[in-house]
Order: structure tokens, then sequence, then C-alpha cells
């Protein structure tokens, strides 16, 4: 078998479409199905093994893929990378607007040159700049001419069957995350926003928002929902996701009074030597012994918390002579 019954009323299956990433080796993605009728949840990344599970998992829960509606978490690629493999010609796919436009924002023009100053006036030289901004442009997963493709936001609902689910806007991870909400039996696809495996990294939102921000009032709005069972993307589920909601939340706050005491104690430091200074969770020593991926993800969330405090004057940042940020408090 190639998926796995992890609910009744409604039913709904899990299928780990596999995919190595910094630390994870699937993505968890679900099929809804009640009276004939089936909603599928995220895709995964687009290898060829992983396209193989997915289609054979819909294949035995007799999915037709042609009727069936799939709903996107977000737009990253071990959640989006199979739609075109998968989802036929004008099948629906519904999305965020948010993310679409996100997504599309990072293949403009201008794109790379803003982002690549973007971490120059954190400190980063020009090389490590530059290769942490042509990793943040997001690829084209899918054709959205090809599918019908549909927008939508908090609130929306998805019918399945007997089953209604409710759209709820849960960004943090990416600025338009989604997740997903079946108030009968209190089940929240929860896609990448409160994981148990890693705490979720947090995106660089367009226009200078607080992602940070964003992300724990998210926290907040899951925390209020009345969740009684939370099925999330990678790793194994857990019945103590109301903690893990409370503990990712401390988690935040804690990160944000060690960058605050870092800049008190050494005023004057670059972002990146004070992102640098923070302890963060890898099997690593050294800098240059983390991998750039990582290395990638830490100083876009060092950015992110650093935006968050400047923004509420807990730190103070100057451009120096050379046109990088100096932090003081």
């Amino acid at each position: 078998m190639h998926s796995i019954q992890v609910h009744a009323a409604p039913d709904v299956f899990e299928v780990k479409v596999p995919f190595e990433n910094v630390s994870t080796s699937a993505t968890n993605c679900f099929v809804v199905v009640d009276g004939g009728e089936a909603l599928v949840v995220d895709t995964g990344a687009p290898t060829d093994e992983g396209a193989a599970v997915l289609e054979a998992a819909l294949d035995e829960l007799g999915v037709d893929r042609r009727r069936a509606t799939f709903f996107l978490t977000h737009l990253h690629l071990d959640h989006a990378g199979l739609v075109d493999a998968v989802v036929p010609a004008g099948a629906r796919v519904c999305a965020g607007e948010v993310d679409f436009a996100a997504v599309r924002a990072t293949r403009a023009a201008a794109y790379f040159e803003e982002t690549r100053r973007l971490f120059e006036r954190e400190g980063l030289s020009f090389t490590d700049a530059s290769g942490f901004a042509r990793y943040a442009i997001e690829p084209q997963l899918f054709d959205p001419v090809r599918i019908d493709l549909a927008f939508v936001g908090e609130g929306d609902e998805l019918r399945v069957g007997r089953y209604v689910l409710r759209v709820v806007e849960t960004p943090g991870h990416t600025p338009g995350h989604l997740s997903l909400f079946e108030p009968s039996s209190g089940i929240l696809f929860g896609g990448d926003h409160v994981l148990f495996v890693i705490s979720p990294s947090i995106a660089l939102f367009p226009d200078g928002v607080d992602g940070l921000q964003a992300y724990l009032d998210s926290l907040d709005k899951v925390r209020a929902l009345g969740c009684k069972r939370l099925l999330v993307s990678h790793g194994e589920p857990r019945d103590d996701f109301a903690e893990r909601v409370d503990w990712l939340a401390e988690h935040h706050v804690a990160r944000l009074r060690e960058a605050a005491a870092i800049v008190a104690a050494e005023p004057g430091l670059t972002g990146e030597q004070v992102i640098r200074r923070i302890r963060w969770n890898v099997p690593h020593d050294r800098w240059e012994d983390i991998s750039f991926v990582q290395r990638w993800c830490i100083v876009t969330e060092g950015i992110v918390i650093l935006d968050h405090l400047a923004d509420r004057a807990l730190v103070r940042r100057e451009l120096d002579d050379r046109g990088v940020w100096r932090y003081a408090t």
C-alpha cells in the first residue's frame, strides 16, 4: 500500500512522497475521500520516485484526477512540485494568491539585484549575497494556464462529499501559507505552519512586512480554532500539538531576546555578525561547515528577526559609510 488511513469520518489517507531535504525525507500529502469525491492536499516534490508513489496511492484509492480537487498549502518545491506530473489538464487546483504573486515576483528582472543588495546591507560578502539571492528565486513549478487554478483565502470552503473544509490563512513560513480546517472532526491540515520535526522557517515577506509577527499571529489563530488533530506535512503527527504551538511561540520570542541581547552587548555589529552569534540548532561549530542551504535559511530567518526588532524600536540600525546596517540598542 502506498497510503495509510489516518482518520475516519472524514476518511483521510496519508501518502509519504519521498524527498530528501535538509531535515526531512518526505512530504506528507493527504487525500480526503467521501461520496465518490476526493480532495488532495499538496503533491510533494518533483521526482520520478515521488510521482510514482503519489500516482500509485491515488490509483489505490480510486481517485479520478479529472474530478478531484487539489489544494496547495504553499508553493514550495516539496509541496507543489508534482502538479504538472499528477494533475490532469483542466483539473481544479486551489492555491493562495499571495504566494502565487510572491513566487512570480522572485522571477522579475529586478528581483535578483534587489535581494542581493538586501543581503549586502546586512554585511554579507558579494559572493554570499549573490548566492543567497540566486537561491531565493523560486522556480515555476507548474503551468497555471494548463489547469483550473482557483485562488482561495480566509473563510473559503472546499467540499468533499458530505464534508466542508474551511481555508485558514496562516502566513509565516511563506507570505501566503494556507491551512485547511474540517470543523466536524476538528482536523487541521497545517502544511508547514506547525511541525514537530523542525521549527518552520519564516520567510522574508515582500515590501518589508513583518513576517515573524505574521507567524506569531497565525499561531494565535490556530490556537483559537479548537483543533482536535493536526496533520503535519513533515514527520509524524503527535497529540501534543497545542503544547507545540506554545513552544514555537516561546522559541521565537526567546530568539528575539537573544538577538537583542547580542546587540546590547556588542553595539555596532552588522546584521551578519549578529546572526552568526545566535545559537542556531545545527550540528556544526564552524559557520563554514554548515551547508549552503542551511546557511541561507539561517541568514534569512536572522534578517526576519532583526527586521522585527527594528520595526518595534527594540534595536536601532543605521547605515555606515559602506551602506551596511549597524545595530545598536
